[in-house]
């Protein structure tokens, strides 16, 4: 087997080991094993050969929030540092869908909904990442060709009582619910991945651990340098209670407008904000100790602190400037009760539906949701009272208005 050896450097050397390890280690969850990475991190040094960084993506949708990319922003960290980012598009795993933290089992993807993902997918990750320092896999280039007895071998270098330990298959087993045998193969086929990707160290949400280490077990069957695990927290959505996630209407988008990016970040609780901070924003670690170091003794006042994480995800986002521009705009319509300037206008037709003026104003992205919004009360009429009947028509004395949908959508009416 390729043993991990402590290489020996120069002066300079060690310095630069030692800038490369402070910034690589900042914000990290675990890193198993530790000294293995050290040792690969200062054998890359000495011989200027870059590690290969790898991270894989199931396209099972087409949106990416800022949860997603937290291991990305790490591996821009390592780009910057020379080394080289491998993104792994799951066209396999996709299929399977992975089981970690699921109650039940997923439905399979067409291959065409898998690549139109995948192409959609990469577009937002590519705001992260080094592009020119990214080679972008499919499991198809490995898979496609793969024969029964190849899979019966990779099996035979697992035992079940391994796979059942998983926390997930563990809970399945124990509640009675289902576990079909194909779930049992996504850790196979993601540790598989790190073999013909020749990856080095693998980056993974904090619950990816199980799956992130399987990589290490087949490298180690064939005589590879087994994979380091850096593993990352799970971010908190802007409720502040649950992960972010989009079936939970907590996330921030990539997509997002730059003002709904703003004001969803000012929507976050004070208490979320050392978290925000260390793995959303792009601050050095040096600045984000500073500013953290202000709010607990109270030195910053936490809405300006808040401020400028949002100004800084969307400057990240959206162009340097962009941030200055919607503070101002947030300050406009929150502080002073304004309206801004930029707001969709519609010429109405008069005795039409509310929900109809909402999706054909663009302030909803459909009808479900128009309808959502009213019934949740967030539907009302600008220094007036809320519109709480999805079946409200809107006449010519609407004329002059402005709807207000939920906190940052606005729809003059002509």
């Amino acid at each position: 087997m390729s043993e991990v050896v402590d290489a020996q450097l120069s002066k300079e050397q060690e310095a630069e080991f030692q800038r490369q390890w402070d910034i690589l280690s900042f914000g990290i969850s675990e890193i198993t094993p530790e000294p293995d990475f050290k040792k690969m991190l200062r054998h890359s040094i000495k011989e200027g050969k870059p590690l290969r960084i790898k991270c894989g993506i199931d396209p099972t949708g087409f949106d990416v929030h800022l949860g997603h990319l937290v291991p990305y922003k790490k591996m821009r960290q390592f780009q910057d540092l020379g080394h080289l980012g491998v993104v792994i598009i799951g066209d396999y795993t996709a299929s399977i869908g992975d089981p970690s933290g699921k109650d039940a089992s997923r439905g399979a993807l067409t291959a065409d909904e898998v690549r139109a993902n995948a192409r959609t997918y990469m577009e937002q990750v590519y705001t992260v990442v080094d592009v020119d320092k990214t080679e972008v896999c499919y499991q198809t280039e490995w898979f496609e060709e793969v024969g029964l007895r190849e899979i019966i071998g990779w099996a035979a270098e697992t035992t079940c009582a391994k796979l059942l330990s998983h926390d997930t298959f563990a809970k399945r087993l124990k509640e009675g619910s289902p576990l079909s045998l194909h779930e049992l193969f996504y850790p196979v086929l993601q540790g598989i991945d790190s073999v013909y990707v020749k990856a080095d160290v693998e980056l993974g949400g904090s619950d990816q651990k199980f799956n992130v280490l399987m990589g290490r077990d087949y490298q180690k069957h064939r005589g590879m340098r087994p994979q380091v695990a850096m593993l990352l927290p799970i971010i908190t959505g802007t409720c502040g209670s649950q992960k972010m996630s989009k079936s939970l209407n907590n996330y921030i988008a990539i997509k997002d407008e730059p003002f709904d990016k703003f004001g969803k970040v000012m929507s976050i609780p004070d208490e979320l904000m050392p978290e925000y901070y260390q793995y959303i924003s792009s601050f050095e670690r040096v600045e984000i100790e500073t500013i953290l170091s202000g709010l607990k003794d109270g030195s910053l006042h936490p809405n300006e602190v808040k401020k400028k994480l949002a100004m800084n995800v969307v400057d990240f986002f959206h162009g340097e400037g962009s941030g200055a521009s919607m503070r101002e705009k947030f300050e406009a319509v929150f502080k002073k009760g304004g309206v801004p300037d930029d707001a969709p206008e519609l010429e109405f037709s008069r005795g039409a539906l509310l929900i109809d003026i909402l999706l054909e104003g663009g302030v909803v992205p459909s009808k479900k949701e128009a309808r959502r919004m009213v019934e949740a009360n967030a539907v009302g009429i600008v220094d007036e009272e809320k519109i709480n009947s999805i079946e409200a028509v809107l006449d010519e004395s609407f004329a002059g208005k402005v709807i207000k949908v939920g906190k940052r959508k606005f729809l003059k009416l002509k």
